[in-house]
């Protein structure tokens, strides 16, 4: 038999964010366009499997994850006969040398009194991991102290960012915060610099690597910074 296109069904029954539906949504019509006039088989399925070979071994685990996840729901809801299952493909030991393994840096220097608006930006920037066309869209009333949350919004879709009392505690008596927000990306960039040589690159960069460490997956991470795919994620995963 051909394998059924039950993709909107199988996302529906997942509790899943906009952006993890969007990936999943991706990943799975990309093996129904493969298999389209194939009879799925044990043989159809390891074609498919090894035209994921050139990708990189995160995004073959992925991939890979998200189709054995749908071919299960398939066999639960009785739309295939027979449960497959794709094993994921062995890799290759790599040298050290081409893995990607930036050091993690704590920033104390980032949490003293507050004393000027690059520092403010610094920690918007590591605790959220914001840009600066993210930073300038901003309100004050985005913040919410009592529930400790901080609405973000992109492209029509809101992100809901938690906020740790150790940032809370050193910003949320700032009076003219909106006045921040509303200057220029060059405005913005001087005012960092003036604060610290790190780049807003690097210290987003540190915001990444620190959910990475704390256990989100690449899923999670690329819904907390509104990204629509998570390409620019893989190197961290890998």
């Amino acid at each position: 038999m051909k394998l059924p296109n039950e993709i909107e069904g199988y996302l529906a029954s997942k509790n899943f964010s906009e952006n993890t539906r969007s990936n999943y949504y991706y990943d799975l019509i990309s093996m129904y366009h493969f298999l389209e006039d194939k009879v799925v088989s044990e043989e159809s399925l390891e074609l498919y499997k090894h035209q994921l070979s050139k990708l990189s071994a995160s995004a073959q685990r992925r991939k890979i994850s998200s189709a054995n996840q749908y071919l299960l729901y398939l066999y639960q809801n009785q739309k295939i006969d027979h449960f497959y299952k794709i094993d994921q493909i062995a890799q290759k030991e790599k040298k050290q040398a081409h893995s990607y393994r930036p050091m993690i840096k704590e920033f104390p220097e980032f949490y003293g009194p507050m004393t000027c608006p690059g520092q403010f930006l610094a920690l918007l920037i590591l605790e959220f991991g914001l840009n600066f066309a993210e930073i300038q869209k901003l309100k004050w009333e985005n913040f919410n102290w009592k529930f400790k949350y901080l609405t973000v919004e992109k492209s029509g879709i809101k992100r809901v960012l938690p906020i740790r009392e150790k940032f809370a505690m050193r910003v949320k008596a700032i009076s003219n915060a909106d006045e921040l927000f509303s200057k220029s990306r060059q405005f913005l960039y001087t005012e960092l610099k003036k604060f610290t040589h790190y780049s807003s690159k690097e210290i987003r960069e540190q915001y990444i690597l620190h959910q990475v460490k704390a256990g989100k997956t690449i899923y999670e991470l690329s819904a907390l910074l509104g990204l629509s795919t998570t390409t620019t994620l893989e190197k961290y995963y890998r």
